[in-house]
């Protein structure tokens, strides 16, 4: 029997905000440019590529990332609602075995980078 790759590919961050989102958790309303946010992906290529698991310290490992990049278009319809559109940030990324069984039974639904960043509000607030 042939094993699994353990391979997964999601949206790390989408460019601009989500008009599907009013409010984050904490309240706010966080978003990124895309120029910015491409700025960002090439930050995490060049320095870290690690991946956690639930923004726990300590919990690096379980994920090698073999791929990071600007996704350029045109529109992707996923088919479950979900559009990956030009400007978004996707990782790719290979699975440890105990992680890729839990993403089988659909503990894992996506990425959330950890990191931090300044907040300001927008000069221009664009939406579409």
């Amino acid at each position: 029997m042939e094993r699994p790759q353990r391979y997964v590919l999601g949206i790390a961050y989408q460019a601009g905000p989500d008009p599907r989102i009013a409010t984050g958790a904490d309240g706010s309303r966080d978003y990124f440019t895309p120029e910015e946010l491409e700025k960002a992906a090439w930050a995490f290529n060049k320095s870290s590529r690690s991946i956690g698991l639930h923004h726990a310290d300590g919990t690096e490992g379980h994920a090698d990332t073999v791929e990071s990049y600007i996704y350029r278009g045109p529109d992707w319809d996923l088919g479950d609602g979900v559009i990956v559109k030009s400007g978004d940030w996707l990782i790719g990324s290979v699975l440890d075995e105990p992680t890729w069984e839990r993403y089988e039974k659909g503990e894992f639904t996506g990425y959330s980078p950890q990191g931090t960043a300044k907040r300001r509000k927008p000069s221009i607030l664009t939406e579409s």
